[in-house]
């Protein structure tokens, strides 16, 4: 009889006591210190965790910690590294259905709202003639037919702008021959920085293109994008007088991510 009560009061305190592996100090209710480091009593320092994986009287694991905060916690020891690997899924894994994970700021899985596709809306005008119009160094004239309003929804957006023209001179005025013209893309009444300059051609070649690209952020609303010209120097051509321009050609694009 005495011998059946100890192996009944030996079992009886396995039951309830924390087990350690490699280690007589353990911290959990399952603790193993792989690398046989831990001191006999007292909690191991950060760096002793490293090799050490314990299951809490809670039920939480830690791997490289004794004091998970979570059912499961990875502490790599090295910053900015999980510390968590897949050996079967990799980034040549094809890619499937499902949602998206991320952490938090304490390092927590979360799920993350799955991107949604996006789509480009598009403003596109191309002509072929306009009206005359007289180009001086005097101010700003706007080409016929370039004027253009755009709708920017809620929250504006970067905006791809395209203007493509084509200009035919008319009428030179008195000294000209060499002076340069400007061609300046205006949003809503105000001159912007992309501007492009081509010296003035003579016979037969008596014409200039311009292409105006650029990427401008507008706010939500409607906008008037257009482009104007201008002498912007004269050398040799007479200030005030004017060149009679015609736009044979005109192509916008206006462009932006939803």
């Amino acid at each position: 009889m005495k011998k059946v009560l100890f192996v009944a009061m030996v079992s009886s305190a396995i039951l309830y006591a924390q087990v350690g592996i490699s280690t007589p100090n353990p911290q959990g209710a399952f603790h193993v210190d792989a690398g046989k480091d831990n001191s006999f009593s007292g909690a191991p320092t950060a760096a002793q965790q490293q090799n050490d994986f314990v299951v809490t009287s809670a039920g939480n694991i830690g791997v490289g910690t004794i004091v998970p905060n979570a059912k499961v916690e990875i502490n790599s020891g090295t910053a900015n590294v999980s510390g968590l690997r897949f050996t079967n899924l990799t980034s040549a894994t094809p890619v499937s259905t499902g949602q998206t994970i991320g952490v938090d700021a304490s390092g927590r899985v979360v799920t993350l709202p799955n991107p949604t596709a996006t789509n480009t809306t598009t403003a596109e005008v191309a002509s072929v003639t306009g009206a005359n119009f007289n180009v001086n160094d005097l101010a700003y004239t706007l080409i016929p037919g370039s004027s253009q309003i755009i709708n920017i929804p809620t929250g504006g957006k970067a905006v791809f702008i395209n203007f493509m023209l084509g200009i035919d001179y008319i009428t030179f005025p008195a000294g000209s021959g060499a002076a340069y013209y400007q061609a300046t893309l205006f949003i809503d009444g105000v001159a912007s920085n992309v501007y492009l300059k081509t010296q003035e051609r003579l016979a037969p070649s008596r014409q200039t293109q311009y292409t105006l690209s650029a990427v401008k952020f507008l706010t939500a609303g409607n906008h008037t994008l257009d482009v104007r010209m201008i002498r912007s120097n004269n050398i040799g051509t007479t200030s005030g007088a004017n060149m009679s321009c015609l736009p044979i050609s005109m192509s916008f694009n206006a462009s932006y991510i939803n």
